[in-house]
């Protein structure tokens, strides 16, 4: 799968940290029914779907070992991608070791709300993949909690990890979340296999949990950056009710790389790399943009 970058910025080591140029991680304060494919061999699976695409890079492949085997960095896991991230680690199979945590970047929350993180003065509701449901999420950033605590989340078990956020979100919901003078960054690029043709417009966009049993199946192969393929973490939260509105909300939540990010405060004029006047993502590249 090729991947299509614009001019980009990528990060810098500064005090043995990787962050982006000018930036540091920095917090503030149901449609029908879905029926999902678990006849495909996966079923229940915890691989991430990075793990189950063969033409996978580095910006969505999780390195090899334990999240905090051998980094020293604030944010660590390897050289950054585009993003100006490392490349993701998965929460299910490496939570974190040596001071590290694996902390999900997936704010998605009950009925479509903004994620009520604790102690943050959020009018929201329960985050489907982070926060308290942190190791239900197959897509974050090995962190070194203990340089964060205070900044970030409050919750005990993920103390210190960033405040997940979405970048599509509007201005107000990322500053009621993020807090004032922050944005929110992707911290993953989308890849071609995200992406789904409209019906209505024609034109190719990232695929949502609202496509699920109309445009995919949200297997393990159908795309490359989708949360909880199968939906067996939904199934999960449901507890095993797949006809009931709780499992119902949670896959209609699921998104890929364009709707995960981090709150990070970013110096005058400065941009989140994939938010560069020349980058372009995967689905506008088929746009033939």
């Amino acid at each position: 799968m090729s991947r299509v970058r614009g001019s980009v910025v990528v990060g810098a080591w500064v005090l043995g940290a990787w962050v982006m140029p000018g930036a540091c991680v920095m917090m503030a304060a149901c449609g029908p029914t879905v029926e999902l494919d678990t006849d495909s061999g996966t079923e229940g699976t915890t691989q991430g779907s990075a793990d189950a695409s063969a033409s996978a890079d580095e910006t969505t492949t999780p390195p090899s070992g334990p999240c905090g085997e051998n980094d020293t960095e604030l944010i660590g896991g390897g050289p950054p991608g585009p993003s100006g991230y490392p490349p993701p680690c998965n929460p299910q199979q490496e939570p974190g070791i040596n001071g590290y945590r694996c902390c999900s970047d997936d704010p998605a929350a009950v009925g479509g709300a903004l994620p009520a993180y604790q102690g943050k003065g959020i009018d929201g509701d329960v985050p489907y993949f982070s926060e308290i449901n942190n190791d239900l999420s197959q897509f974050g950033q090995c962190v070194r909690v203990g340089d964060l605590q205070g900044q970030g989340l409050l919750a005990g078990g993920v103390e210190g990890c960033p405040i997940p956020c979405n970048p599509t979100w509007s201005a107000d919901e990322v500053q009621t979340v993020c807090g004032a003078s922050r944005v929110c960054c992707q911290t993953v690029e989308l890849q071609a296999d995200d992406c789904v043709q409209d019906s209505t417009t024609g034109l190719f966009r990232p695929v949502t949990g609202d496509d699920i049993g109309v445009l995919t199946q949200w297997r393990p192969v159908d795309h490359d950056t989708h949360q909880d393929p199968n939906g067996s973490a939904c199934l999960a939260l449901a507890g095993g009710d797949v006809s009931g509105s709780a499992f119902q909300d949670c896959v209609r939540q699921l998104t890929v790389a364009n709707q995960r990010g981090y709150c990070m405060a970013l110096g005058p004029g400065q941009l989140c790399p994939l938010e560069s006047p020349g980058y372009v993502d995967a689905c506008e590249a088929l746009n033939g943009g």
